[in-house]
């Protein structure tokens, strides 16, 4: 596990899938971010979530070094936010919710 002090941004994605496509759609974003890691500028991690409650819900939690690096990726003009996102947005019923927050704590037990 990454040290917490290398981690400091998180983007907070909350996504709506249509009816029955979140597993397909969730193993895209899965394997997008396990090929390209290591190549996307400041990404020290990620955590994706799908709902209990809500077959069509998923969260995608994204964790950065610095919210220049968070931002810039999150851009059109990034290649890898743009493959990703025309890749992965047929599944989506409606375009995910982004917002950004500062990275308190982390603790695994």
């Amino acid at each position: 596990m990454k040290e917490q002090q290398d981690i400091v941004y998180v983007k907070h994605n909350k996504a709506r899938f249509i009816l029955g496509k979140r597993t397909e759609g969730l193993r895209i974003l899965q394997d997008f971010f396990t090929e390209n890691q290591y190549d996307i500028k400041g990404l020290t991690g990620y955590l994706i979530i799908k709902s209990e409650d809500d077959a069509q819900e998923a969260i995608a939690l994204t964790l950065w070094k610095s919210k220049e690096d968070m931002d810039s990726y999150h851009s059109m003009k990034n290649t890898f936010f743009a493959k990703i996102t025309e890749k992965i947005k047929p599944f989506f019923e409606q375009l995910p919710v982004r917002s950004n927050h500062h990275l308190v704590v982390i603790k695994t037990m």
